[in-house]
């Protein structure tokens, strides 16, 4: 389906999420008509999830996940992409409290790509979770190394590091300083995103205190 725009009479996130609950909610008038009720709904950055539970007369009432893109119009108007997770949404970080209230694949009518979507849900879950386990692990004084070299946008490549705290722009952040085979110091500090750091093997957790140096080469980030 493609994209719809209304104005919606106010752009905070409450205004969003009251608008889309009324697009998608229906009271049956007539016999045969569904009933749709939005369970449970969270926005996840611009993207809007939502568990909605289809009561059919005669048939076993369902909860399945629809998925909303979002966005505002250039003339302020709210725009909206309608999905369902039959159709298998590239969109995979719903919250697993809306997860939890959907009915098992087995006993959907019409399920389409929804196992595919709910299997991706999890392992995106997981891979954030492994993220935050590993950046518990890395303090201050922690030596991490690489499989393969790391190459970042000022050109050099790196295999192993320490990771040092430090103040930057008014706050502590922790960056990596890269080490050869024999610890010593190369190069400047680099930061590294979390998705990266969770693959790396982490050779030592000693948490170390030092002073407060420059940051150098901080905007560095993996290519």
């Amino acid at each position: 389906m493609g994209w719809y725009y209304q104005p919606i009479g106010g752009r905070s996130t409450a205004d969003k999420d009251a608008f889309l609950r009324s697009e998608i909610e229906q009271i049956a008038d007539k016999p045969g008509k569904a009933e749709i009720k939005v369970v449970k709904s969270a926005f996840v950055g611009s993207t809007w999830y939502a568990a909605v539970l289809i009561s059919i007369p005669d048939q076993t009432p369902y909860t399945v996940a629809y998925v909303y893109l979002t966005q505002m119009g250039r003339d302020g108007d709210f725009g909206y992409k309608p999905m369902d997770e039959s159709v298998g949404p590239c969109e995979v970080d719903c919250p697993v409290g809306i997860m939890n209230l959907l009915t098992p694949i087995d006993q959907l009518p019409g399920a389409g790509y929804a196992a595919d979507w709910r299997a991706r849900v999890a392992a995106a879950r997981e891979r954030k979770a492994g993220v935050r386990r590993q950046q518990a692990r890395i303090v201050s004084g922690t030596r991490i190394r690489f499989a393969t070299p790391l190459r970042f946008t000022d050109g050099a490549s790196y295999d192993r590091f320490i990771a040092e705290a430090m103040s930057w722009r008014g706050r502590m952040i922790l960056a990596f300083r890269p080490v050869d085979a024999g610890d010593r110091p190369l190069g400047g500090r680099y930061r590294i995103r979390g998705r990266v750091l969770a693959t790396a093997e982490i050779e030592t957790a000693e948490r170390t205190t030092s002073a407060t140096p420059t940051l150098m080469r901080v905007d560095q980030t993996v290519a």
